[in-house]
């Protein structure tokens, strides 16, 4: 009977042991730190520059609160663009806005010019003619 009981308790002993080394090594792993970004609160702002050149497209100066108004015509040059206001300089877009992880407004505008012929991206929402 001391046998049986002191194999029990012996069983327990490991059981608990080997319990409590599996968590315990599990305490030392690296885990990955979630998250959370928060999103920015994107307004639609018109290009109001008179050309292609990348220091007008993307100096935020150039941008104003879109109204009503369409865009139409030959696709030539950027109308209107989706971005969030910038803090430092209200009434105009934030260039340095990340728009999807490493990838800014300013480098989205980049892109939509960089071809003869403009193209529409997740900022460039519109094109229209000079």
């Amino acid at each position: 009977m001391a046998t049986i009981k002191n194999n029990w308790l012996r069983t327990s002993t490991l059981i608990l042991l080997g319990l409590g080394m599996a968590f315990g090594t599990q305490s030392f792993t690296n885990k990955e730190e979630v998250k959370v970004e928060k999103k920015a609160n994107l307004v639609e702002w018109k290009y109001n520059g008179t050309s292609n050149n990348q220091s007008q497209s993307l100096n935020a100066n150039n941008y104003s609160p879109a109204d009503s108004e369409t865009c139409g015509g030959i696709e030539q040059t950027i109308c209107k663009i989706s971005a969030p206001e910038d803090p430092l300089n209200p009434g105009h877009p934030d260039m340095a806005a990340n728009v999807s992880p490493g990838v800014t407004v300013a480098d989205e505008i980049t892109s939509s010019l960089s071809s003869s012929v403009p193209s529409k991206n997740t900022t460039v929402q519109s094109l229209r003619s000079f």
